[in-house]
């Protein structure tokens, strides 16, 4: 499985991708292929904000305003944000598998200023972008480790509270931050009743989705979803824990969590979109496994096999 990934990354080295046509307002601050995927800063001087963005525009990865950097621009990236909500205590600490430009945990940092934070992030031409467009900064309580996620995942010594996986390359998760063994990897590094919190696409641009939902339900117990009004995104939130938190209870606690900490986003109505897994379960979908690869997946699919 792993082989196919690394055949991908060869690929973009090899066989580089273009870009596409800006628009008037906007202006090209960077551009290029390293070696795990296509990058692009543009900025936008009429709506005065700042992306990163891959071959296809409509795919943005990340961004920020630019007269106000420490604001999430994204819903995608403020929606994450709601899974605190599952948890009964501030997370100390905190896992991100993905950096993009830095603004989730820029901005968490600045709200949990106590929090020791790790981030995995394989792409070093990232790092440097998003440090040098989008003010992220390491300090002694947040570092990035240039390393893939999944690997960083199998020889970390310690326990999270709350771990984001975000996880882009282009417009898709690397196929092995996926699958069941990934996600059991990630459970078995959370702390007692920790939060596990992921960015998917919506079903319309993500071929595998009704298996990502079967997967989550396999590896936790316990699994919420949230819907993007204006992204095509879902969030969802899964935990080890039997404890199963109810609609109004985290609702209430958005509202709580939004108070004490000063949040700038509506975390009280992305919480009211709450909906369980139930929603989207669909019984034939096929579990992903290290051994059980994209192609194999469209052919189960083209088979009908149920």
């Amino acid at each position: 499985m792993l082989k196919i990934y690394y055949l991908f990354v060869l690929s973009l080295a090899l066989f580089p991708v273009q870009g596409f046509a800006l628009e008037p307002s906007e202006k090209m601050l960077f551009e290029k292929n390293s070696l795990y995927q296509y990058i692009q800063v543009i900025e936008d001087t009429a709506k005065k904000e700042r992306y990163v963005r891959n071959q296809k525009k409509e795919y943005t990865q990340g961004g920020i305003y630019i007269n106000a950097p420490d604001k999430l621009l994204f819903e995608f990236t403020q929606m994450s944000f709601v899974s605190l909500a599952f948890l009964n205590r501030d997370p100390k600490d905190v896992l991100f598998v993905g950096l993009g430009a830095g603004a989730m945990p820029k901005y968490f940092t600045g709200r949990y200023p106590d929090a020791v934070i790790d981030i995995a992030e394989i792409d070093p031409d990232m790092l440097a972008v998003a440090q040098r467009y989008f003010y992220f900064k390491e300090n002694e309580r947040m570092k990035v480790h240039v390393d893939d996620g999944r690997l960083f995942v199998k020889r970390a010594k310690k326990k999270y509270d709350w771990i984001i996986l975000d996880a882009y390359q282009n417009d898709y998760i690397p196929f092995h931050l996926t699958t069941l063994e990934f996600l059991n990897e990630v459970k078995s590094r959370l702390k007692e009743d920790g939060i596990v919190v992921a960015n998917i696409t919506a079903p319309y641009r993500n071929k595998f989705f009704d298996s990502m939902v079967m997967t989550y339900k396999k590896a936790f117990p316990y699994l919420v979803m949230f819907k993007g009004k204006k992204s095509a995104n879902f969030i969802f939130v899964a935990s080890a824990s039997i404890k199963i938190k109810d609609k109004d209870s985290i609702v209430a606690r958005a509202r709580k969590i939004a108070s004490a900490k000063k949040f700038d986003i509506d975390l009280e109505d992305i919480a009211s979109r709450y909906e369980p897994s139930e929603v989207y379960e669909w019984a034939g979908a096929k579990i992903l496994t290290d051994d059980f690869a994209p192609v194999n997946l469209y052919q189960y699919q083209k088979s009908g096999a149920q």
